[in-house]
Order: structure tokens, then C-alpha cells, then sequence
């Protein structure tokens, strides 16, 4: 259970109930004046034709010149005057309407200008309603919003002591801006949202200590309400105030683990196409390692073999010569018959 305050984000009911009051009181006074006008109109049972309009005019407040017509008219030969219960800055003209006015007294009148104008003020009730229900709804919506805030008690994760910064909301009282707290929080997913406070309509922007408190629902995190201070009823953990490096711890905790393909060692964002996936490297490409690289062994040096001697073919044999011989002469006499 936490001490949250909720003063300030019921702060914007100020403004809410301001204009619940406004259009209440301009819806009132702009209802008299119709149900009046019908009324009177209703106990008109004759009407004749002006003879002459004199316009009169004066200066409001503001500075605008602001018209009101009164007509002349006859009944049985009396003269009577019908003047107009509204003014309007837009000159009504001189030119004859019809009056309406009581048979029994002509002295009842109502003229076809205070007709049509209150034609146009039921136009402009829409105006006062707007209000009603932008301020209703306005009403709604903070107590849902405080309902939700306090149901933290239950199921909310309270973070102190945060950075934050101020942003300013484009709405003023009195002159003076408002202003409310930003947050960038990391959940335990690794995904970091922004939240934004309430409006502070209390005009507080900071703390003692430059820092913020958070109570927040991480099952659903748009739940969640930020003030400068928010505390422990039965007084604060060590584990309640923030650490930037155990959110940062949890954001990597959180980082999904790549894809890596064994035939292709190669690292793979999740929902990384895979005609993207560069090639492995081949036998010619160099690939540089980061292991130790071993001392090489020296080698025993090559003792070199003696030259072989080129093999001697063997002499070349003469041919076996057969002579015959005739019978009757010597081998000496052959050599002399060669010289025959």
C-alpha cells in the first residue's frame, strides 16, 4: 500500500465544475428569456403593420454600439409604441414591421424583431449545453482516472527517485503555463515507454531532490501515476528506488538471441532475410582469427644424395657372317677374287 495523493489530478475539476456552473447560470438566464418571449407571444391574438421605426442605439462596455428599434403602430385610431426587449450590435434597419400585440390591450405588444431574436436564442442555447456536458464528462473522467490510480495499491511496482523532465501542456490559468512530468521508463521486457504525468494544477514543477516517484502496473503499463513523492506506508525498500544500471542489466537481459546457422557461421538478426546472409568464405578467401597461433616446429635439414652416374650402354655386337665355301677353293683366294 502507498501514500498516493490525488489532489492534484483532481485538481482539473476546478475548471470542470467552473464550467458545470457557467452553463448552468447562461442556460438558465437564455431559457427565461424564450419561455418568456413564447409565452407573450402566445397571448398576441391581433397584429398590424408599424408606420414608423426609430432606432435607438448606446455604447456597451466593450465599446460597441449596440441598436434597439422601437415601432409605432395604430389600433381603432390610437397610438401605440412596441419597443424591442434585446438589442444586437447589427443595425435592425427603419424599415415597418409587424407588431403583435392583445386586442384587450393593445398596450401588450411584441414586435417580429423580439420574435426572430428569440428564434436565434434557442439557437444559442446549444451554446450553454456544450458546456454542461464538456464539463460532465470532464468530471467522469477524473474519477475513473482516480479510481484507476488508487487500484495501484493492489498491483502496482513502485520506482523512486527517477530522472524526469517537464512538458508543457498548452493550457494556462491566470497567465500561468502548466506543466507536467515526462518519464522514459524501461520495462522488464527491454522495451522503454514513455509516460506523462497529470497536469500539475497545483503549478508545482520539481522536488527537493530533482526527482520523481512511480507507481506502476508492468502487467499493463498504461496504468501507472507519477508524483514527486510517493512512498511505502510501511516505509520503503531498497529495492523501490531506481538503478540505472539494473535497468540497464534488464534491457540486455531482455535482447533476443541471434540466429546462427552451423553450415554458415554467421550471425543473424531475428527476421533478417536469408538471401541477405553473405556466403560463407571459400578455400581462397583469407579468414582472420583471433585464436593463438602455435610456434612451428623446425624441421631436420635434407641431407642431399649423391649424383647418380649415368648408365654405359654396352658395346654394339658384330654380326655373325656365314660364308659358304665352294668346294675346290681356299680362303686365301677369296680376298683376291674380291679384287676381280
Amino acid at each position: 500500500m502507498y501514500d498516493i495523493n490525488v489532489k492534484n489530478s483532481k485538481g482539473g475539476n476546478k475548471i470542470n465544475y467552473i464550467f458545470l456552473l457557467a452553463g448552468i447560470v447562461f442556460l438558465g438566464i437564455l431559457g427565461a428569456i424564450v419561455i418568456s418571449t413564447n409565452i407573450k407571444v402566445s397571448k398576441m391574438d391581433s397584429d398590424v403593420i408599424s408606420y414608423k421605426v426609430e432606432v435607438k442605439s448606446y455604447i456597451n462596455d466593450e465599446g460597441t454600439t449596440m441598436y434597439s428599434p422601437v415601432y409605432y403602430y395604430r389600433v381603432n385610431g390610437d397610438n401605440y409604441t412596441c419597443g424591442s426587449n434585446s438589442s444586437s450590435s447589427i443595425y435592425p434597419g427603419e424599415e415597418n414591421k409587424t407588431v403583435y400585440y392583445d386586442s384587450k390591450n393593445p398596450n401588450n405588444c411584441i414586435t417580429e424583431y423580439s420574435k426572430s431574436s428569440n428564434k436565434i436564442l434557442i439557437l444559442v442555447m446549444i451554446l450553454p449545453l456544450i458546456f454542461i456536458v464538456v464539463a460532465i464528462h470532464g468530471l467522469s473522467k477524473t474519477k475513473k482516472r482516480v479510481k484507476a490510480i488508487l487500484e495501484l495499491n493492489q498491483r502496482g511496482k513502485l520506482i523512486k527517485n527517477l530522472p524526469y523532465r517537464m512538458e508543457n501542456t498548452n493550457v494556462s490559468v491566470n497567465g500561468v503555463p502548466l506543466q507536467r512530468i515526462v518519464v522514459d521508463y524501461t520495462l522488464p521486457t527491454g522495451s522503454t515507454i514513455t509516460l506523462r504525468g497529470d497536469t500539475r494544477s497545483d503549478g508545482r514543477q520539481r522536488d527537493n531532490d530533482g526527482l520523481v516517484d512511480l507507481v506502476i502496473d508492468e502487467q499493463n503499463p498504461d496504468l501507472y501515476f507519477l508524483d514527486f513523492d510517493i512512498n511505502r506506508l510501511t516505509g520503503n525498500t531498497p529495492s523501490d528506488y531506481y538503478n540505472p544500471a539494473n535497468a540497464a542489466s534488464t534491457a540486455v537481459n531482455a535482447a533476443p538471441i541471434p540466429d546462427i546457422n552451423m553450415n554458415n557461421p554467421q550471425i543473424v538478426t531475428p527476421g533478417m532475410p536469408v538471401n541477405s546472409i553473405p556466403p560463407a568464405p571459400t578455400v581462397t578467401d583469407t579468414v582472420t582469427m583471433n585464436a593463438p597461433v602455435e610456434p612451428a616446429v623446425p624441421q631436420t635439414p635434407v641431407v642431399p644424395q649423391a649424383p647418380v652416374m649415368p648408365e654405359v650402354p654396352p658395346a654394339p655386337q658384330q654380326p655373325n657372317v656365314v660364308i659358304d665355301v665352294p668346294d675346290g677353293i681356299a680362303l686365301s683366294d677369296i680376298g683376291n677374287t674380291n679384287g676381280q
